[in-house]
């Protein structure tokens, strides 16, 4: 059992997004070779659309997401602005997604503080630990955690 982001997985994502008809959202993308690399979704402002958020993907080598960018659009300087950034890194185990705060001050992100693990305990069962740490110098320690399963693969859903 496999479980990862793929470019096929944001790129479905987009376009569900953006055939919503009964959504407040209007959806834009940039691609490039295939990919969905940064997602604009905007809101409508009296005739025209306004900037709400932006998010920015980045992919390995076998096209699995490994960072997206959160940015806000700021009406006062007219420009998307950093928010957030999640990073996953891969293992034979499973994967780790990180989470990033931007410092507007340093105009870079901050270390990181929280990040969730995620490992394939045993067939069709996944084990996610969520880890904090209450200082960059610290350790980071368990917040808590669960199971998730995995009870679809290989069921039949419909048939003839």
């Amino acid at each position: 059992m496999q479980t990862i982001i793929t470019a096929a997985a944001i790129f479905s994502m987009y376009l569900n997004a953006a055939e919503n008809q009964n959504s407040n959202y209007y959806y834009n993308a940039d691609m490039e070779n295939g990919k969905v690399t940064t997602m604009y979704v905007y809101t409508e402002d009296g005739q025209s659309l306004s900037g709400k958020v932006a998010y920015h993907y980045e992919y390995d080598e076998q096209d699995r997401l490994v960072k997206k960018e959160t940015m806000r659009w700021d009406s006062q300087r007219n420009q998307w602005v950093n928010e957030r950034c999640l990073e996953l890194t891969y293992t034979t185990e499973g994967y780790e997604v990180a989470m990033r705060k931007w410092d507007r001050n340093g105009q870079a992100y901050l270390p990181v503080m929280e990040k969730a693990v995620y490992h394939y305990a045993f067939n069709q069962v996944m084990a996610v630990n969520y880890l904090r740490r209450q200082a960059e110098d610290k350790d980071f320690t368990s917040e808590g955690g669960m199971f998730v399963m995995n009870p679809t693969e290989g069921i039949l859903l419909a048939s003839r």
